[in-house]
């Protein structure tokens, strides 16, 4: 027990400690203005193209990475498996008519797994960067018996530009992002301009983006993000669960008493082609 209050009060003293670093122009991607990448990324002048994605660009990472031991039926490596980016292609097929629910960065796969099982006939694609949580994920599937689901161990921003057709998806869900504190990483922030616009193309109408974080600053550059994109009806919610089975780290700021911010941004309902315009004055 002693342990457990010596870690609670490090964590709440390290989460107080940190700065974060907030841009001059929020509603400004990383490297505008700046130039552009081979992928259309943008990049700052002088760097390489994909910095702004964990671990680089998928081609790069071909040619000088190394394939990370995956376990599961459920996982996918589009890096270093090429054939399964195939997979992924049809897992998202727009034709298919259940449901598909995207999570980026589902970590230990909590939420994901409480999620498909509530729901067994949708589809979910999760995605996270560092192939231990997706074998942890995987052996918390397997428990629970999630037959719905499909995990990829991949910058999702690097591979849903390739599947994903317009207004396709149901649901995406971004919990707790990494904060990258530092002004040198603040391009990696998932949370930018350019990629909600890109959520925004791929959700159904009345589809919606749910956004959790732990970090006060982060949930204010969110909602000012988020407010930005016009094709969005955005809520700052006073439940912060969002009515979602939760994360294992929502379990344990609640523990240690410590405030989560939540924004729900639906996708609005584009009107007809054919609305007559309002008459003039």
């Amino acid at each position: 027990m002693a342990r457990r209050r010596s870690l609670d009060a490090l964590y709440a003293l390290t989460m107080a400690q940190r700065t974060f670093h907030l841009p001059d122009s929020p509603l400004s991607s990383p490297g505008d203005g700046d130039a552009v990448a081979a992928d259309g990324a943008p990049t700052e002048a002088g760097q390489r193209p994909g910095t702004h994605l964990v671990g680089g660009l998928l081609e790069m990472r071909r040619q000088h990475g190394k394939a990370p031991a995956l376990s599961g039926r459920r996982s996918i490596d589009p890096i270093f498996r090429p054939g399964d980016l195939d997979r992924l292609t049809r897992w998202c097929d727009p034709s298919d008519p259940r449901q598909l629910h995207i999570e980026i960065g589902f970590q230990y796969g909590k939420f994901a797994s409480e999620l498909c099982m509530a729901d067994v006939g949708l589809r979910y694609l999760g995605f996270e960067v560092r192939h231990k949580w997706c074998n942890e994920a995987e052996r918390r599937m397997d428990k629970a018996g999630v037959e719905n689901a499909l995990i990829a161990l991949v910058d999702a921003r690097e591979v849903l530009g390739r599947v994903l057709n317009e207004a396709s998806v149901d649901a995406f869900y971004v919990f707790f992002p990494d904060p990258w504190w530092k002004k040198k990483h603040a391009r990696k922030r998932l949370i930018s301009p350019s990629f909600i616009a890109d959520v925004a193309r791929w959700l159904r109408p009345g589809g919606r983006l749910v956004v959790k974080t732990d970090v006060a600053e982060y949930a204010d550059l969110a909602e000012v993000v988020l407010r930005g994109e016009t094709r969005f009806e955005v809520t700052r919610l006073d439940d912060s669960s969002a009515g979602l089975p939760l994360t294992r780290r929502e379990v344990g700021c609640a523990r240690r008493e410590l405030p989560t911010w939540a924004f729900e941004a639906r996708r609005c309902i584009d009107p007809p082609d054919d609305e007559p315009s309002p008459p003039s004055p």
